[in-house]
């Protein structure tokens, strides 16, 4: 992959949240819709990219984060909590480096583990099974990780809410799950129908 492709993919996320971010404002639903899914198209390729067959690496003290110099998956795990998960989510964008970063908390005590992560001024936090050996976690859990934090946010969603209310609640926590393909199809769904009830 040509790092003048990996570019073009981050420079077409940051386009894509401030026209999200300017449409929601002016409650331009159509463009809302639009921008939505221009969003999660440069995200999806860009953590396709990051999907790339290297195990699982494991980030427990900022210097690690700070050594990271290629995509690829990462779990920020104790000392460490879900702020600087986001702070390397952040740092890694900055760089363009392709990367996907979930952060666990201590094993509960019926031995689950907590995952979380930041939205925009929000907390999302869900417990799922521990890795098979937690000083290895696979691919696989991690991804079903990620899933389950998108899965969480949309059983959450209060569907007797109004609609604007519902779509900002989705806006506000898809960056705690920017690949859960499903946040997006409910925002969109969200910003048609507000749309249809306009004409």
């Amino acid at each position: 992959m040509t790092s003048k492709k990996i570019d073009a993919w981050f420079k077409k996320e940051a386009v894509s949240v401030g026209e999200v971010d300017q449409a929601r404002s002016s409650e331009s639903w159509g463009k809302l819709a639009v921008s939505l899914e221009e969003l999660y198209e440069a995200r999806k390729s860009m953590y396709e990219a990051a999907k790339n067959g290297k195990r699982v690496q494991i980030i427990d003290s900022i210097e690690l984060g700070d050594e990271i110099d290629g995509g690829g998956r990462y779990l920020v795990r104790p000392p460490l909590v879900g702020r600087d998960a986001g702070i390397l989510a952040g740092a890694l964008r900055a760089k363009s480096i392709s990367g996907v970063v979930v952060c666990r908390e201590p094993s509960t005590d019926l031995g689950l583990c907590p995952i979380v992560a930041l939205g925009s001024g929000v907390v999302v936090r869900v417990q799922i099974k521990e890795p098979e050996n937690p000083e290895r976690p696979t691919c696989a859990w991690f991804d079903h990780a990620i899933e389950e934090l998108g899965n969480h946010v949309l059983n959450k969603l209060n569907t007797e809410s109004r609609h604007s209310r519902q779509l900002d609640y989705l806006l506000a926590h898809i960056p705690a799950a920017p690949t859960h393909a499903g946040l997006y199809r409910a925002a969109i769904k969200l910003c048609q129908t507000l749309q249809s009830n306009c004409v």
